[in-house]
């Protein structure tokens, strides 16, 4: 079941990221008129987020013995309409193995799976808002609806969780790695079954797996509720300001055009 929750709240995750992204842009560029100032303006929004997917590249690079070169938080555009919000060098020499560059290539996904749930679990208590859930009391629901909305600096730590969960994503060049790491695995999911062990494999995985994909269905699922309260902002603020200047953005290719 936890990994039909991930397998089901992933694929959602992406589509509504996919649309903020896009919105935030056009709702940059809708105020200020200017594709550079949209573009800094986009960045400035997700820069926690930014900074913790930089910084969770340089950690796991530095902890797994690969040397690291330049580290950016600026943005830029690319050549494809796309924008490179930061990047951190690291050496990629012979010697550099695709576990370890798939590490450092997820490691912004895996820090950024870390604060959400930390920040669900011990700042909004969202356990104890799906126990109530779950009872069916209204009373139960309502007591809990309302410790979370009195939660000291609220608004705060709900854009600190918008801004993690749209720039934890790994990129494409975080990915590159990635088809020779499911090779390895798959080499030794192979070697598992010739030596008769997968008995003793599912055994001893079953219930860390069962666990980490509990904690992964969690955190993309509050993940996908966050940016829900964030794509009804963005959709009403880019309505009002296209009625007040009497334009309309058309979204085609990577960029938005007036």
């Amino acid at each position: 079941m936890s990994f039909f929750w991930v397998a089901i709240a992933l694929p959602v995750l992406l589509l509504l990221q996919r649309w903020i992204h896009r919105h935030l842009r056009g709702v940059a560029y809708l105020l200020t008129g200017r594709q550079s100032w949209a573009v800094i303006i986009y960045a400035l929004i997700l820069f926690p987020g930014v900074l913790l997917h930089e910084l969770s590249h340089w950690l796991f690079a530095n902890l797994l013995g690969v040397r690291t070169g330049a580290v950016s938080l600026l943005p830029r555009q690319l050549g494809d309409g796309s924008i490179q919000l930061g990047y951190v060098e690291y050496f990629r020499r012979r010697g550099l193995d695709p576990i370890r560059e798939s590490l450092i290539g997820g490691a912004p996904l895996i820090m950024g799976t870390a604060a959400i749930l930390l920040i669900g679990i011990r700042v909004f208590d969202v356990p104890g808002l799906a126990q109530a859930v779950g009872s069916g009391e209204i009373a139960g629901l309502t007591e809990a609806l309302g410790a979370l909305f009195s939660t000291p600096d609220f608004f705060v730590w709900l854009y600190l969780l918008f801004a993690i969960s749209n720039a934890m994503l790994p990129s494409p060049s975080d990915r590159r790695a990635w088809p020779a790491f499911i090779l390895v695995l798959l080499l030794g999911a192979g070697l598992v079954y010739l030596l008769q062990l997968q008995d003793v494999l599912v055994a001893g995985l079953s219930g860390p797996v069962t666990t980490l994909f509990g904690f992964l269905g969690l955190a993309f699922t509050l993940a996908a509720g966050v940016d829900l309260v964030f794509i009804f902002a963005i959709y009403a603020v880019e309505s009002v300001v296209s009625r007040i200047k009497n334009v309309e953005l058309i979204y085609g290719g990577s960029s938005p055009l007036e």
